[in-house]
Protein backbone atom coordinates (compact mmCIF):
# COMPACT_ATOMS: atom_id res chain seq x y z
CA UNK A 1 0.00 0.00 0.00
CA UNK A 2 1.31 3.44 -0.88
CA UNK A 3 0.95 6.48 1.32
CA UNK A 4 0.12 9.77 -0.35
CA UNK A 5 2.14 12.60 1.13
CA UNK A 6 0.32 15.91 1.63
CA UNK A 7 1.26 18.66 -0.80
CA UNK A 8 2.56 22.00 0.41
CA UNK A 9 -0.79 23.57 -0.54
CA UNK A 10 -2.62 21.14 1.72
CA UNK A 11 -0.10 21.80 4.47
CA UNK A 12 -0.77 25.55 4.10
CA UNK A 13 -4.50 24.97 4.66
CA UNK A 14 -3.78 22.71 7.64
CA UNK A 15 -1.48 25.36 9.07
CA UNK A 16 -4.30 27.90 9.01
CA UNK A 17 -6.81 25.45 10.50
CA UNK A 18 -4.36 24.62 13.30
CA UNK A 19 -3.68 28.30 14.05
CA UNK A 20 -7.40 29.01 14.26
CA UNK A 21 -8.05 25.93 16.42
CA UNK A 22 -5.30 27.06 18.81
CA UNK A 23 -7.39 30.13 19.66
CA UNK A 24 -10.70 28.28 19.75
CA UNK A 25 -12.01 29.13 16.27
CA UNK A 26 -13.44 26.15 14.40
CA UNK A 27 -12.80 26.31 10.66
CA UNK A 28 -13.67 23.99 7.79
CA UNK A 29 -11.65 23.12 4.71
CA UNK A 30 -14.57 21.13 3.23
CA UNK A 31 -16.69 23.49 1.14
CA UNK A 32 -18.97 20.57 0.23
CA UNK A 33 -20.16 19.99 3.78
CA UNK A 34 -19.81 23.57 5.03
CA UNK A 35 -22.88 25.56 5.94
CA UNK A 36 -22.70 28.43 8.37
CA UNK A 37 -25.18 28.22 11.23
CA UNK A 38 -25.42 31.06 12.13
CA UNK A 39 -21.91 31.74 10.86
CA UNK A 40 -18.78 29.80 10.02
CA UNK A 41 -15.18 30.04 8.89
CA UNK A 42 -14.14 28.39 5.62
CA UNK A 43 -10.53 27.97 4.48
CA UNK A 44 -10.37 28.14 0.69
CA UNK A 45 -7.97 26.77 -1.89
CA UNK A 46 -4.38 28.05 -1.95
CA UNK A 47 -2.77 30.06 -4.74
CA UNK A 48 0.96 29.52 -5.20
CA UNK A 49 2.58 32.96 -5.23
CA UNK A 50 6.25 32.20 -4.68
CA UNK A 51 8.95 29.55 -4.50
CA UNK A 52 12.10 29.61 -2.44
CA UNK A 53 15.01 27.19 -2.48
CA UNK A 54 13.24 25.00 0.07
CA UNK A 55 9.84 26.64 0.52
CA UNK A 56 6.63 27.59 -1.17
CA UNK A 57 4.48 30.62 -0.42
CA UNK A 58 0.72 30.57 -0.83
CA UNK A 59 -2.10 33.05 -0.53
CA UNK A 60 -5.14 31.36 0.96
CA UNK A 61 -8.63 32.89 1.15
CA UNK A 62 -10.37 32.54 4.50
CA UNK A 63 -14.06 33.41 4.57
CA UNK A 64 -16.19 34.30 7.56
CA UNK A 65 -19.63 33.43 6.19
CA UNK A 66 -22.98 34.41 7.65
CA UNK A 67 -25.99 32.13 7.29
CA UNK A 68 -28.16 35.17 8.02
CA UNK A 69 -28.54 38.26 5.84
CA UNK A 70 -26.49 41.22 7.00
CA UNK A 71 -29.50 43.51 7.35
CA UNK A 72 -29.33 43.94 11.11
CA UNK A 73 -26.61 45.65 13.11
CA UNK A 74 -26.40 42.78 15.63
CA UNK A 75 -25.83 40.23 12.84
CA UNK A 76 -23.17 42.43 11.23
CA UNK A 77 -21.45 42.89 14.59
CA UNK A 78 -21.48 39.13 15.23
CA UNK A 79 -19.74 38.49 11.90
CA UNK A 80 -17.24 41.33 12.38
CA UNK A 81 -16.24 40.05 15.83
CA UNK A 82 -15.32 36.69 14.30
CA UNK A 83 -13.59 38.34 11.30
CA UNK A 84 -11.48 40.41 13.71
CA UNK A 85 -10.59 37.30 15.75
CA UNK A 86 -9.63 35.37 12.59
CA UNK A 87 -7.51 38.29 11.34
CA UNK A 88 -5.71 38.48 14.68
CA UNK A 89 -5.12 34.71 14.86
CA UNK A 90 -3.78 34.58 11.29
CA UNK A 91 -1.72 37.79 11.54
CA UNK A 92 -3.39 39.49 8.63
CA UNK A 93 -4.29 43.17 8.62
CA UNK A 94 -7.35 43.34 6.39
CA UNK A 95 -10.58 41.78 5.26
CA UNK A 96 -13.26 42.86 2.81
CA UNK A 97 -16.95 42.18 2.20
CA UNK A 98 -17.51 39.24 -0.10
CA UNK A 99 -19.98 36.44 -0.69
CA UNK A 100 -19.92 32.67 -0.77
CA UNK A 101 -22.08 30.33 -2.83
CA UNK A 102 -22.58 26.80 -1.50
CA UNK A 103 -23.70 25.40 -4.87
CA UNK A 104 -24.62 26.58 -8.33
CA UNK A 105 -28.31 26.70 -7.38
CA UNK A 106 -28.01 28.54 -4.07
CA UNK A 107 -28.14 32.25 -3.43
CA UNK A 108 -24.77 33.60 -2.32
CA UNK A 109 -24.33 34.13 1.41
CA UNK A 110 -22.74 37.30 2.81
CA UNK A 111 -19.16 36.93 3.95
CA UNK A 112 -15.96 38.73 4.81
CA UNK A 113 -12.83 37.48 3.03
CA UNK A 114 -9.31 37.54 4.38
CA UNK A 115 -6.31 36.70 2.21
CA UNK A 116 -3.61 35.05 4.30
CA UNK A 117 -0.02 34.48 3.18
CA UNK A 118 1.51 31.18 4.32
CA UNK A 119 5.04 29.93 3.67
CA UNK A 120 5.62 26.19 3.95
CA UNK A 121 9.09 24.73 4.20
CA UNK A 122 9.64 21.77 1.87
CA UNK A 123 10.75 18.56 3.47
CA UNK A 124 14.18 17.26 2.49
Amino acid sequence: MSVVQATEGTLARRNLADRLAAVGIEASTDAGSFYPTPLGVLIGLPSLVGRGLASRTFEVPVLVVSGDPLNDELVVDRVLVVADAVALALSTNSYAPSSWRSSSNAEPLPAFELTVTVTIEEEA
